[in-house]
């Protein structure tokens, strides 16, 4: 199975109903986003999902009731001003949020709820794992690459809007965090701990 292949499969049963609610719905939504970016925007009755850099012609509708959506939304507001008080607004805003995953992972939002109005976007920042960890990283090319590190993070790159930034391997020397390794976001399928196999673990 590819990985794309594997990926839209997570997708598709992503959005099934949870004994957690609400609340499960959203730690579900932002495992997968670890291995992609995406936007989420809600159209017409709709619910449409894309990787942030992919047309808008190629997003691929899921099965979520408007009022859900709004429900996630609200939860992802609630994440975001539990790490910055009053930093979002219930109707819009952008910041940060983190997650208590195993390991914790923190996420860059930007998101609108309004009636009118319904989107969501998420990038991964970052995961907290221990010192020399293997990252196994698959290439839009097919290939891999292996770096060893302690965390994952997402670099933004804030002179180009338009670019999609880098995923980076970080690792501690001389108590400092440095990059070992930066790969460029267009050009990765995915970022795993360990090696890919039916085991691995997105990163």
């Amino acid at each position: 199975m590819t990985y794309a292949t594997a990926f839209w499969e997570r997708l598709q049963t992503l959005f099934k109903p949870t004994p957690r609610g609400v609340v499960g719905l959203v730690d579900n939504l932002l495992g997968l986003c670890r291995d992609q970016q995406l936007r989420f925007n809600f159209q017409d009755s709709h619910c449409y999902v894309r990787p942030l850099g992919v047309d808008a012609k190629d997003s691929i509708e899921v099965p979520l009731q408007k009022s859900v959506f709004r429900a996630v939304l609200a939860r992802v507001a609630a994440l975001c001003n539990e790490r910055s008080p009053n930093s979002v607004t219930p109707y819009r805003g952008e910041g940060e949020l983190a997650v208590c995953s195993n390991p914790p992972a923190a996420f860059h939002v930007a998101f609108t709820n309004t009636p009118s109005e319904q989107h969501l976007e998420v990038k991964f920042l970052m995961s907290s794992a221990g010192e020399a960890n293997k990252f196994t990283v698959l290439l839009r090319d097919k290939g891999t690459v292996t770096v060893y590190g302690h965390a994952l993070k997402y670099v933004q790159n804030s002179s180009n809007p338009a670019d999609y930034g880098s995923y980076g391997i970080l690792s501690r020397v001389d108590g400092a965090e440095v990059f070992v390794a930066l790969f460029r976001v267009s050009e990765v399928r995915g970022v795993f701990r360990g090696d890919i196999s039916a085991s691995s673990e997105s990163a």
